[in-house]
């Protein structure tokens, strides 16, 4: 897969999801909206400096640990969808072995999450994102085969990956960057949006941005994991 046939596969292909899986689509929607809800009454949208005093809002920090706990959620039922080529009654179905298995993997990216953003600031947390935005492609095929019921140990994925270190990382940076751009942009443009409606608006469409972004990212892993000889372990069958 070339990089532009994984952009392509990233958008196309999430789009596709959130169609086919509308309410498992709202985990990560329904998230942002009450993330929202809560910067709303802590004053961030009401001009650049309510959002800088609400910047670290311990109820925004809050919900806005729940939301990415919800876009790590739905890792397991889009992989299933696009390694089964877009099956959703594959993408629903509750394996057991595959929930273990995916409960392992949710437990590190919690943990990562956590640190990201409670343990760290300053430098520390420059220092620990650069590393999270290395680290974690070598464990994508880790990540990808959990949610298909195979395990593929972190040293594995990591020997696997650490060739194609350099296109993973470039990757992982640029094909997500439409969206993450549309989502600051709709963000900011609710702190200067003039009345609460507008506002609201903004947010609204964020909240379903959001829910777009949250399953790209996944796409963004299952494309790193299968573009360059795949390990039969990333297959799943009806």
């Amino acid at each position: 897969m070339t990089f532009g046939q994984g952009f392509v596969f990233i958008h196309r292909q999430s789009w596709t999801f959130l169609l086919a899986c509308p309410l498992i689509a709202l985990i990560p929607i329904v998230a942002e909206f009450v993330q929202h809800v809560v910067e709303m009454r802590a004053g961030m949208y009401a001009g650049p400096e309510g959002a800088r005093a609400a910047e670290m809002d311990p109820g925004r920090m809050a919900f806005g640990f729940v939301k990415t706990l919800a876009i790590c959620l739905i890792a397991y039922p889009a992989t299933r969808f696009y390694a089964s080529g877009g099956n959703a009654a594959i993408a629903r179905r509750l394996d057991p072995r595959a929930v273990r298995l995916f409960a392992v993997v949710f437990a590190l990216q919690t943990l990562l999450s956590a640190l990201g953003l409670f343990a760290f600031g300053g430098a520390i947390a420059v220092g620990f994102f650069v590393f999270t935005l290395v680290f974690m492609p070598l464990l994508s095929r880790f990540v990808a085969a959990a949610p298909l019921g195979a395990w593929i140990g972190p040293p594995a994925s990591i020997r696997q990956m650490a060739p194609q270190l350099p296109w993973a990382i470039a990757f992982n940076v640029i094909a997500i960057l439409p969206l993450m751009a549309l989502h600051y942009a709709l963000g900011i443009g609710a702190v200067f949006a003039p009345g609460d409606a507008a506002k609201w608006a903004l947010l609204v469409l964020d909240s379903l941005v959001v829910g777009w972004l949250a399953a790209a990212l996944v796409a963004v892993t299952w494309v790193m994991a299968v573009r360059k000889d795949p390990p039969p372990e990333l297959t799943i069958r009806a």
